[in-house]
């Protein structure tokens, strides 16, 4: 199960645009802050800001909820819905919480882990995954780190399919269950042969066209 980080915020004040927009945003990220929302179960949306360590400390954790804490308020308990990253892919920008409670059931993606060796791959075969994170209806308060998936029986042609897979206790896949998860299949043929050394491919010429046409 995922551990619940907890992290020290502080509410921004909206009044007048003061505590929100791209510039106070800009100033708040100068001040190794970063700017952040919570919304949902029909009330208000608070914006907050957070320090960067504090949220990549959560990151590394790979955590989907968070304790905030905040000055003045009510803590609130978060799943964490997006995270917006620069052009760069480098630095965060902002964050999305959602409010949730613990015995919710809610939707979250979970990574998708392989654990052992495919015997298909010493037969030849190549090994694809298609799908690194899964969606999952689950319990706020369990929703799982990962979803490890056994490929030591995967063999050249054989494959393992969402419904498949083996979940915790609680968790139940989101979508279609037939979705390919991974496979081991054969090496991809070349869809065309080159030519031979010394030929030349033949040159198909307009057909000519008698003058009294």
């Amino acid at each position: 199960m995922s551990e619940v980080a907890k992290i020290r915020v502080e509410l921004r004040d909206p009044a007048k645009n003061k505590g929100t927009g791209t510039k106070f945003s800009r100033k708040l990220r100068k001040q190794g802050r970063i700017p952040a929302i919570i919304y949902g179960h029909k009330q208000t949306p608070t914006p907050i800001s957070m320090t960067r360590d504090s949220v990549w400390e959560m990151i590394k954790k790979k955590t989907h909820l968070a304790e905030l804490e905040m000055d003045g308020g009510a803590n609130e308990t978060v799943l964490v819905r997006d995270i917006q990253w620069d052009h760069l892919g480098k630095e965060i920008i902002h964050l999305d919480f959602a409010r949730v409670s613990a015995g919710e059931s809610i939707e979250t993606e979970v990574p998708v882990e392989l654990r052992g060796t495919a015997p298909g791959v010493a037969e030849g075969g190549v090994l694809e995954q298609l799908v690194h994170a899964i969606e999952v209806t689950c319990r706020a308060d369990a929703i799982p780190d990962n979803i490890k998936v056994d490929i030591s029986e995967l063999h050249i042609g054989k494959a393992i399919h969402a419904k498949e897979l083996k979940l915790p206790d609680g968790v139940t896949v989101k979508g279609d269950p037939e979705a390919l998860i991974v496979h081991v299949t054969t090496k991809a043929l070349e869809t065309a042969a080159e030519p031979a050394e010394g030929t030349q491919p033949e040159v198909i010429k307009p057909e000519r066209k008698d003058k009294d046409e």
